[in-house]
């Protein structure tokens, strides 16, 4: 046997044009908060994270009392969807009247700020950060325990499945589906991909498939024609070319020898046409940190592939969202541990991910039989360096092959993925066997 994993993450939904970004998601928020600004007539407006007030000077006549007539009368400009760009030119007016904007999150504006400085943000990341800021410092400011950083965290996650939960529910359908995509989730394993020290492993499966070969019932129970390029007569004709004698293949004799090292020579170095069938993987899971479902729209109906949600599904309480950090790798982390303070692991991936037995189901999938490993759209970073070690590293693993992003002026991400994958090893030289080389790579999603 031969499986295959698709490991899928956020750029899995950006390659389907949702705005389903930390970014888009934050944005998003100010973009609410300057509608609301614009119709609000009250002189404060707040929320748990940050608040906007009209102050108007003590002697000054009062010519607009509420924010609606404030923006109106005196801003540079309407507010648009950048509603945080916007509040500095509101403040720099020459009337005296001004709006002032504060932040009632630490948190949150720190997020802000990276945004600022890096056009993008990882929220778990900057959580983990803190978190750990809080315990090399006692006196850091404002935090001096996790618990009001994990109430802050606990808002963003609640904003956060509101947001991605009206992008499932408008824009998650059936014509989001891209082909390229459905034909590189269900392509034949190419020899290319896999470790020099697991071709034996895919040997191996080469060898059962073949055997399994004899039996066309069972071929057409796992591999249908509406998935799969592949037909009984392609099985057969190939198979007659493996052995010296004709037969009838419905009455083949058990005992009949087939040159099964042309099979493989013919497999790995492609001197001769080997159907597809020899080739698909057994099983594929979709592994999913999305807590979208973009992903359920690849599994064909009646289909035995599945999705595992590893991070929850949105509006599924039996399967809760896991927003957190999961670094265990990390130096850091250990001294966190050793603080026997509950409140410091209340959101510690690796800990939330008993709450189901999605986590579970993966190993035994990992531990079942060899398997490849499909990157799509997941940058491989620290906030789930627990998981993604666990896979890499597995002696079941035959190669790691990631679809990158390409972009508009021609340069792609390859590299940056490589680098994040790197950080889930401990052993580099098995890393180097596994990853593929980006010769043998190509985008997620071709630019044309």
């Amino acid at each position: 046997m031969m499986n295959r994993i698709i490991l899928i993450g956020n750029g899995f939904d950006l390659a389907h044009g949702l705005k389903t970004s930390y970014k888009d998601f934050i944005e998003d928020y100010w973009k609410n908060w300057a509608k609301k600004l614009t119709g609000s007539d009250r002189q404060i407006e707040e929320d748990e994270l940050c608040s906007f007030q009209l102050q108007i000077e003590p002697n000054y006549y009062r010519s607009a009392s509420t924010i609606k007539q404030f923006i109106g009368a005196y801003s540079n400009a309407p507010l648009s969807a950048n509603c945080l760009a916007e509040i500095p030119q509101i403040n720099q007016n020459s009337r005296n009247e001004k709006i002032y904007h504060k932040y009632t999150s630490w948190f949150f504006n720190a997020i802000n700020k990276a945004i600022e400085s890096k056009k993008w943000v990882d929220i778990e990341y900057e959580y983990y950060q803190t978190l750990k800021e809080i315990v090399d410092d006692k006196t850091f400011k404002p935090y001096s325990t996790p618990i009001k950083l994990d109430e802050e965290f606990e808002v963003l996650k609640t904003k956060l499945q509101k947001y991605l939960s009206d992008i499932q529910k408008e824009l998650i359908k059936s014509d989001l589906i891209k082909d390229c995509i459905r034909r590189t989730i269900f392509e034949p394993i190419d020899t290319k991909d896999i470790s020099n020290g697991d071709w034996n492993i895919l040997k191996q499966s080469f060898n059962a498939r073949l055997k399994e070969s004899e039996n066309p019932n069972l071929v057409l129970h796992h591999y249908t024609s509406d998935l799969y390029e592949c037909t009984i007569d392609d099985i057969l004709k190939y198979r007659k070319k493996l052995t010296t004698q004709e037969y009838d293949f419905l009455k083949q004799s058990s005992t009949e020898k087939l040159n099964y090292s042309q099979h493989i020579e013919n497999i790995k170095h492609k001197t001769s046409y080997v159907p597809d069938y020899f080739l698909l993987p057994d099983q594929i899971l979709f592994l999913n940190f999305n807590y979208t479902s973009t992903a359920d729209l690849y599994i064909p109906k009646g289909s035995e592939f599945k999705v595992n949600h590893i991070h929850g599904e949105l509006g599924n309480d039996n399967n809760p969202i896991i927003f957190g950090y999961g670094d265990e790798l990390d130096d850091d982390y250990k001294e966190i541990f050793k603080l026997n303070d509950n409140d410091y692991l209340r959101n510690i991936k690796s800990i939330r991910y008993l709450e189901t037995n999605n986590y579970r189901k993966l190993l035994s999938f990992i531990n079942s039989a060899p398997f490849q490993i499909y990157i799509m759209g997941h940058s491989c970073g620290n906030s789930d360096r627990t998981l993604l070690n666990t896979l890499f590293e597995h002696k079941n693993c035959v190669s790691i092959k990631p679809f990158y992003y390409e972009k508009p002026d021609g340069t792609d991400n390859y590299i940056e993925i490589v680098q994040n994958i790197s950080r889930n090893f401990n052993d580099m030289r098995l890393m180097r066997d596994r990853v593929v080389n980006k010769t043998y790579c190509r985008p997620l999603v071709p630019r044309e």
